[in-house]
């Protein structure tokens, strides 16, 4: 007997709507995809939200512990404490020294990864479901109990000034932090995530334990496990493990709004490259904001696509400008998120480029996309749906978004529903909403002497040059 074809979602889809056509009558009603997420949470006496998932299709666990705050917490002198911090977590215990710990998790064959963003900050660890037990019991006394050596905090700063000095002569490094730097401008996100080569110095073992002391506590935390177990016996499990953690008062910290992006501001920095690059935005949505979904799939139009984004066959396949252009909408949390495109393009084919990239975004407001556009907008999300939680890891993240972003129960399935809903004139009404060629920031990283920017939504006042690093 042959083996049997299994066809992608998207495929049979698309089969279905040809078979309509073919036949003369009206394509036939496809079921939507749904995708059902079993968890329960709780929150634990001591302040900590807890979510448990089971999924039996692998006998692993998925552990992901994410605490809201990060480096818009940063005192200014102190950037790059966040990162700091979380860098530190797997570097001694009082109980367990920083080769201890990298030994056993050698021996569980686990992974463990810590991390801080600009409002949150991340620990998870993957590892075998019938090692569970010390999974927990070791994650439970990184977060306790870190040390906080002194010799290691000198260790890891000396690798993130290494770090800091290799993004300071790296053009994409260079163009992202120009663009988030001019983007919020006055406000403490402006600032990269590791900080800068200054303040990593000033950053003292002090620093560090009374940042841990006052954010990693678990009324300012939110713990999701995903596993081959009973929800009850997870329960039980991270109850026994994390239920005597301390709770201590949360101290808030009153951080201001960002200024809305108003005018044009290019930055162009002057640095020894063979070609531009190129980063263009705007601030824009909050990632629980009803309309992201959405505004997600007019981006997918836009940039987001890949080869069938109205950008990529603009600026890349008619006139060969790019290797690669992509935009994509980042939901904020707290505060708001951004627009951004990024593109690398010659020199001499900036001002092209970018002529091309405010002309295709101003024809997404000014006409409805066509109904190929919109049929393959639809077809890409919802059979993308599955793919969403195929792993252990991926549905740690849909679920800890959840809590993180105050999202719906469900919202990874009523999401997708909203978006199949959309219709042409809908799409061009959101454009003309989000979509923004007036009031942006533009950043550059090219050689100066080579650059002739001759853009026309570019006044000669709105360009400032700026050294490079």
């Amino acid at each position: 007997m042959g083996a049997k074809i299994r066809w992608p979602v998207r495929c049979v889809l698309v089969i279905g709507l040809l078979i309509g056509w073919l036949s003369g009558s009206a394509a036939p009603a496809v079921e939507p995809v749904t995708l059902s997420i079993p968890s329960k949470t709780v929150t634990l006496p001591n302040g900590l939200t807890v979510v448990v998932s089971p999924k039996d299709k692998l006998p692993m666990t998925y552990l992901s512990v994410r605490f809201r705050v990060g480096s818009a917490y940063d005192p200014a002198e102190k950037a790059g404490l966040a990162d700091m911090t979380a860098r530190l977590l797997d570097k001694g215990t009082t109980q367990r020294t920083a080769t201890a710990i990298a030994e056993e998790l050698d021996s569980l064959g686990a992974r463990l990864d810590a991390s801080a963003g600009g409002t949150g900050s991340t620990v998870s660890l993957s590892l075998l479901a019938k090692d569970i037990d010390r999974g927990l019991d070791l994650v439970a006394d990184l977060l306790q109990h870190s040390r906080f050596d002194a010799a290691e905090l000198e260790r890891e700063r000396a690798q993130m000034l290494s770090q800091i000095q290799q993004r300071q002569v790296n053009p994409r490094q260079v163009v992202s932090e120009t663009f988030r730097e001019t983007l919020y401008a006055g406000h403490p996100l402006h600032r990269p995530t590791s900080g800068y080569a200054p303040t990593v110095s000033q950053i003292t073992r002090a620093d560090v334990v009374a940042f841990y002391e006052r954010f990693y506590v678990p009324n300012n935390a939110i713990l999701v496990m995903v596993g081959d177990f009973p929800e009850e016996r997870m329960l039980e499990l991270i109850t026994r493990a994390f239920g005597e953690w301390p709770t201590r008062a949360l101290e808030q910290m009153a951080l201001p709004q960002p200024a809305p992006t108003q005018g044009k501001q290019v930055r162009v920095v002057d640095m020894a490259v063979n070609q531009s690059y190129v980063q263009y935005g705007y601030l824009s949505v909050r990632r629980a904001d009803p309309e992201f979904a959405a505004i997600r799939a007019m981006n997918y139009i836009l940039g987001g696509g890949g080869f069938v984004s109205r950008l990529t066959h603009s600026i890349r396949e008619e006139q060969g400008l790019a290797y690669s252009v992509h935009s994509e909408f980042v939901g904020g949390s707290q505060f708001p998120g951004f627009f951004y495109t990024g593109l690398q393009t010659k020199i001499s084919t900036t001002s092209q480029a970018l002529n091309s990239l405010f002309a295709v975004i101003d024809t997404m407001k000014q006409s409805p996309v066509s109904a190929e556009e919109l049929t393959d907008m639809r077809l890409y999300y919802e059979g993308s749906l599955p793919r969403r939680a195929e792993s252990y890891g991926q549905v740690a993240a849909l679920l800890i978004d959840r809590e993180f972003f105050g999202l719906p129960d469900g919202y990874w399935t009523s999401e997708i529903q909203q978006v199949q809903q959309l219709t042409a004139e809908d799409i061009q009404r959101l454009a003309q909403r989000h979509l923004d060629t007036d009031n942006f920031v533009l950043a550059i990283v090219s050689t100066r002497e080579q650059l002739e920017l001759a853009v026309t939504a570019i006044p000669a006042e709105a360009i400032r040059y700026v050294p490079a690093p």
